[in-house]
């Protein structure tokens, strides 16, 4: 039994370096910090919506395309209002930014899993 306690240290040791290493959300951060994160999030959820709305724009109808572009704008009041409502509550505190941004990046992102649904089936169906 011995033998094998040196290694399972080694293992712990190494299981938890990395963790703390790689994982910003185990470190702790200052506010600014974790807000500037989830601003960062947010951008790169929304630069993959565009990538996949303009590739889904390339594969409808101009009929359908009419009607995409009236329902990512409408979805995009949604998501803006849902998230303004979401940060009310913190109002004047330093973590609104967080939730805000956090909102925007989730809510873009499954939106973007909505796109990319809506593209996998037409790129099965016309195959």
């Amino acid at each position: 039994m011995q033998k094998n306690k040196p290694m399972k240290n080694v293992l712990l040791y190494l299981s938890t370096f990395f963790l703390f290493s790689f994982s910003t959300t185990l470190l702790a951060q200052t506010q600014a910090e974790m807000n500037q994160t989830a601003i960062n999030n947010f951008n790169k959820a929304d630069i993959e919506l565009n990538q996949v709305y303009k590739k889904l724009l390339k594969k409808v109808s101009e009929k359908e395309k009419n009607l995409l572009i009236t329902a990512q704008k409408n979805w995009i009041k949604f998501r803006d209002s849902k998230c303004a409502f979401e940060k009310e509550e913190y109002n004047g505190g330093s973590i609104q930014p967080l939730i805000y941004y956090t909102c925007l990046a989730e809510c873009t992102s499954d939106r973007t899993k909505d796109l990319k649904r809506n593209l996998e089936d037409r790129n099965k169906r016309y195959k």
